[in-house]
């Protein structure tokens, strides 16, 4: 009685926990995909791995994610199909519509409704598949006369039952096998190219070709909910008895049933049809009213414990055994128990040398785990802070820690259950991980980055700086693991790291690479759970193989999350085929000698097209107009797994590649006239080669492109040249009459010109003669007499007394005579310079001395008028100039400002500047108003009272000088003359 109530408790108060489903299961149905019915007549993968799905309201091709529909297209006749028949492995199948009147094809992936009644294909499928309703239809009698029936091995080759005599037939010759009464027509079958004859569910009969009969037993007891499925195209047999699902094999002259389901799910299911795919486990069940249903087996299997399912570190614990960190046991079937650990965190487990013990890490302390006890054994006290602890196997661990402010390095020897020796060495990095190389060095993860230290030498070496690493494992060979916080997984082998040369972002995150001794990787991430060729991987890093196929899992595999965890010492492990991973949801087991992952076809097709939305097959090059409206390329293949598997590409001529997109189909609205090629690449599964295939196409010229338009084009130019040019020349002939007799006029009229010229030179020249006489005349007739008065008056100025009156007379007379003759110098040099061109001859000149000559010629006049000259230029002032048009235009000057001056001054002076030197005469007289300045700087508006001014702007240019005029009434005016240096 006590065992009872024992057994009771434990019943009702024990903690109780879900396992996961065996099996993945997903519905299509009309309402939720494109299927168009839900009756599913036949299901039949054909040779190129798409489903052929038979309904009442048409065919239909599935490729794992998209439904293609084809409907009969003509409208008096139903859209409803029989049972799809054939052979697949040759390509070859077909159906039929209105109850067997009118036969469809399945070929090449494509389909086609054979309506001509003269054709060949339809007189051959009405021959050889007009008892394809029967074998739809299960209820018919036993004693059916009449019906004839193929069961096909191939195209050519096939057993022919008439009624109830069997034939093997070989192309058009028939061979009789035998006759056999009592079996029922739709009970036959075929396993590879033998005949086969279900009796029962637990028996079946093989019927060779001479008609010896063997029986076989399946091994099934019969249960009361029993059905058979017949696949004539694939070539098989599946038995359902009860809520199992056998497939009948045979191999070796055995029969085999291997049992490929065992759920509820089918339970209550009215099956039509079914198709078990040996490559992908999976499943294939058609319905009488509920669609399709698609059935995998699982081989990853996510366990939790009844109050958990966030794991993190972990490490072996015997055969298919793990322990975590927190003391959660798991094995193959699930959770075992928890061993409490007191002290201990969830990042750090190691086992040591002695079996079943093992060593964990606090926050503060070391803790010794064997058997079910736990205690501590190293306490560094509240003052540190334990990082992490290695990950090899073996009783001398490797930790860092945070102690008294200070980061440490080193390693525990564990004897007998208690710290013997432990050594540690400053560092100035905080270690997140640490992974034994060999017996000297160890490999160090940290936030500033990737080093080695060597114990021996007690050196620390700089392998990578600035970039944030977390974990390191190895899997016993020289390959370390390096994982990063966002920047990939990085590669250490043999003294050399390796940065994440591919660019597969789903990487970026990786916590663990586990080796299952198979030839793959299995890498856990916080972007899911991946599978990796071993070999594409290492090359990618070691030769830059950036492209290679990583293989995806989600929950539709099993798991129960795509986040795992990393950060601790051990991320994954691998245990008697396992490779085990802690998750968010989950302690997750992949049995990787059951893994059979769904995999995309390799292969794949793009003859199919639409323009303009009326699709066609095409083969060889496809012939577009210029102007074909929509084009796009279809791109078929077959993945009934996970569709980011598909790693394909495609590109346009000489374009970049480009990812496909989802939808499969690559759209084009535009292309140039002539060939074009559109290149389609697909990776292998788990290889880093592609698959690539090219569609040709040429797009045929406007007519205003085509050689025939543009030759034609180039002779109307070349005529519409020609007649331009005839007409032009015509036009040119007339132009030139009319020009000569211009010419001629032209001519006549420059004569005239000419004759006239020459009178008007000889004109000139006699005035220029009258102007020398003129100049001559003044010289002698003017001067002399002026020269006379001058110098009588210097003898009468020697003959009188100081005091005499007279004498200051005589004295400004002989000055006057002086100023005169000295205008007249001037007059007949400024004449001079016009007739005998002499103004062009230069001379350095000292400026001073210069100017003094030049003042010296109004001191009398400037006395009168109490003037005061100041000759300031300094006494090394040269400039190189015409002295004669220079004295002209200087005296001009001095006479204006001695003119207009009373009572003041009159400043010489120089400036010089990097190219320039300036002569600046300065006076304080009367000044002049702006409405005077601007008439002296109109050239056109010259009085008698300016003729010092036209004479000064005449003769400057003449000697490359320049000069301005700054006046303001009442305050004097100021000339500068520019010379350049």
């Amino acid at each position: 009685m006590n065992y009872f109530w024992v057994l009771l408790c434990f019943v009702f108060f024990s903690p109780l926990y879900a396992q996961p489903d065996e099996y993945y299961e997903k519905w299509y149905d009309a309402d939720n995909s494109k299927l168009p019915q839900n009756s599913i007549m036949s299901i039949v993968k054909d040779k190129y791995g798409f489903l052929w799905l038979s309904t009442q309201d048409g065919i239909v091709r599935f490729d794992g994610n998209n439904f293609l529909v084809h409907d009969i297209g003509i409208p008096s006749v139903e859209n409803r199909t029989l049972m799809i028949d054939g052979c697949a492995e040759d390509d070859w199948l077909f159906t039929f519509y209105n109850s067997g009147g009118i036969p469809s094809l399945i070929t090449n992936r494509g389909y086609s409704v054979i309506t001509d009644p003269k054709s060949p294909v339809f007189k051959d499928l009405m021959l050889r598949g007009n008892g394809n309703l029967w074998k739809l239809n299960r209820w018919v009698p036993r004693d059916s006369a009449g019906i004839k029936l193929f069961y096909f091995i191939s195209k050519n080759k096939s057993y022919y039952l008439d009624y109830n005599k069997l034939f093997y037939q070989d192309h058009e010759k028939r061979r009789y096998v035998g006759t056999f009464d009592d079996r029922l027509f739709y009970r036959y079958f075929l396993l590879g190219d033998q005949l086969f004859y279900l009796k029962d569910g637990s028996s079946v009969e093989k019927i060779d070709q001479n008609g010896q009969v063997k029986q076989y037993k399946t091994g099934l007891k019969v249960a009361k909910n029993f059905d058979y499925f017949i696949n004539i195209p694939n070539k098989q047999l599946l038995l359902r008895n009860d809520d199992k699902i056998y497939l009948i094999g045979y191999y070796n002259n055995q029969i085999t049933t291997d049992l490929i389901y065992n759920g509820k799910t089918i339970r209550n299911l009215d099956i039509f049809k079914m198709y078990y795919d040996e490559s992908t486990k999976t499943l294939c069940v058609g319905t009488f009213s509920k669609g399709l249903l698609v059935i995998r087996k699982k081989f990853i299997y996510p366990h939790i414990t009844p109050d958990k399912s966030i794991f993190h570190s972990l490490t072996n614990n015997g055969l298919g055994r793990v322990l975590t960190s927190e003391g959660d046991m798991f094995d193959i079937n699930g959770y075992i128990k928890t061993v409490s650990s007191p002290g201990t965190d969830k990042y750090g487990i190691v086992p040591l040398d002695n079996p079943g013990e093992f060593l964990l890490k606090g926050e503060h302390a070391l803790f010794l785990r064997f058997g079910p006890k736990t205690k501590m054994i190293r306490d560094f006290t509240n003052n540190s802070s334990i990082y992490c602890i290695s990950n090899t196997f073996g009783s001398k661990v490797w930790l860092s820690l945070l102690y008294k402010d200070r980061n440490l390095l080193g390693y525990v020897l564990i004897k007998d259950r208690k710290v013997a020796k432990e050594v540690f060495f400053n560092t100035k990095i905080g270690i997140k991980g640490i992974a034994k190389i060999n017996d000297e060095e160890v490999l160090l993860a940290a936030n500033e980055g990737l080093f080695i230290f060597n114990e021996k030498k007690r050196k620390f070496n700089t392998l990578i700086s600035g970039t944030s690493f977390r974990s390191i494992n190895n899997n016993g060979d020289e390959f370390f693991w390096v994982q990063s916080y966002g920047k990939g997984l990085y590669l250490y082998k043999e003294g050399k790291v390796y940065k994440p040369r591919h660019q597969k972002k789903i990487l970026s995150s990786v916590h663990s690479v586990i080796d299952d001794k198979r030839g793959f990787y299995w890498l856990s991430s916080n972007h899911g759970l991946f599978q990796v060729r071993k070999q594409d991987l290492i090359n990618s890093y070691l030769n830059g193989n950036h492209n290679f196929y990583i293989h995806k899992y989600t929950r539709r595999d099993g798991l129960l999350t795509s986040e795992f965890n990393g950060g601790a010492n051990n991320n994954g492990v691998f245990n008697n085929g396992y490779v085990i991973f802690p998750s968010m949801n989950g302690m997750v087991y992949i049995d990787t000698k059951k893994a059979f992952p769904l995999l995309p076809a390799e292969d794949f097709f793009i003859d199919r097209i639409a323009i303009n939305e009326k699709e066609k097959t095409v083969s060889g090059i496809l012939n577009l107009e210029r102007n074909f409206g929509y084009l796009k390329i279809f791109v078929d293949f077959v993945n009934f797994g996970n569709q980011r598997n598909n790693y394909i590409d495609y590109k346009i001529d000489d374009h970049g590649w480009q990812p496909l997109p989802d939808n499969r189909i690559i759209n084009i609205n535009a292309l140039t006239k002539g060939k074009h090629d559109i290149q389609v690449r697909k990776l292998k599964n788990f290889s880093s080669r592609y698959n690539y295939k090219t569609l040709n196409i040429y797009v045929r010229p406007a007519f205003w492109e085509t050689d025939a338009f543009k030759i034609s084009m180039a002779i109307l130019v070349l005529l519409t040249f020609y007649l331009i040019y005839t007409l032009r020349l015509k036009q040119a002939e007339r132009e030139a009459i009319i020009l000569n007799e211009k010419i001629d006029e032209r001519t006549a009229e420059l004569n005239e010109t000419i004759d006239s010229l020459s009178k008007t030179r000889e004109e000139l020249y006699a005035q220029l003669s009258r102007k020398k006489k003129l100049v001559a005349a003044i010289s002698h007739d003017i001067r002399s007499p002026m020269n006379f008065i001058n110098i009588s008056t210097g003898i009468l100025l020697d003959s009188l007394d100081d005091s005499v009156y007279e004498k200051r007379v005589i004295s400004s007379i002989k000055e006057s005579s002086a100023q005169i003759l000295d205008f007249i110098d001037s007059t007949i040099r400024y004449n001079k310079i016009f007739v005998y061109d002499n103004y062009k001859s230069r001379e350095n000149i000292v400026l001073r001395d210069f100017m003094t000559q030049r003042t010296g010629l109004f001191l009398n006049a400037a006395e009168f008028k109490f003037i005061q000259i100041q000759n300031n230029i300094n006494a090394e002032d040269t400039v190189v100039s015409n002295p004669d048009v220079l004295s002209i235009v200087i005296h001009n000057i001095l006479d204006n400002a001695v003119k207009y001056t009373n009572n003041g001054f009159i400043y010489i002076y120089s400036i010089k500047d990097e190219c320039r030197f300036h002569l600046v005469i300065e006076d304080t007289g009367i000044g002049m108003s702006e409405q005077e300045l601007c008439k002296i700087n109109d050239t056109e508006s010259f009085n008698s009272q300016q003729l010092g001014m036209k004479i000064i702007r005449e003769l400057l240019p003449l000697i490359d000088v320049t000069f301005n005029i700054e006046s303001k009434k009442e305050q004097g005016t100021k000339i500068t003359l520019s010379f350049t240096i």
